[in-house]
């Protein structure tokens, strides 16, 4: 996946059986299947120019952070990128309030970038991030 509408053409939503923190990787099929953390996860790395030095750069020093959203009683991650945003739904960088739109309630408690390090290690060693 080279670029944001890459990433959209491929992206099919699977939800996880458990809570999996990874970057998705473009599959066997050239399809891309994850949940919204994986989308926001892999808008992250393409917007951090597919660099993980960078991908880090941005979560602790710049404007990108991973939001927690509610919608219809549910749990959302959507990714905040120098003042815009981007999930699964919209699928392109996009405002607030286009978010909001769709029914995105954004919550005051969000990802921290050690709170992503620590889900994204949790599923590489146990599969899950409990």
């Amino acid at each position: 996946m080279k670029t944001l509408q890459d990433l959209a053409d491929r992206w099919q939503y699977t939800a996880d059986k458990s809570d999996q923190w990874v970057i998705p990787k473009v599959e066997a099929d050239g399809g891309i299947r994850d949940d919204c953390d994986g989308y926001a996860l892999a808008a992250l790395y393409i917007l951090s120019g597919h660099s993980m030095w960078k991908f880090w750069h941005n979560l602790i020093f710049k404007d990108a952070k991973i939001c927690y959203v509610t919608n219809n009683g549910g749990g959302h991650a959507v990714l905040r990128f120098n003042g815009q945003y981007i999930d699964n739904w919209s699928k392109k960088l996009t405002t607030k309030k286009t978010m909001e739109s769709f029914g995105h309630n954004f919550e005051k408690r969000g990802f921290y970038f050690w709170q992503v390090a620590i889900k994204l290690l949790l599923t590489k060693m146990f599969g899950k991030s409990f």
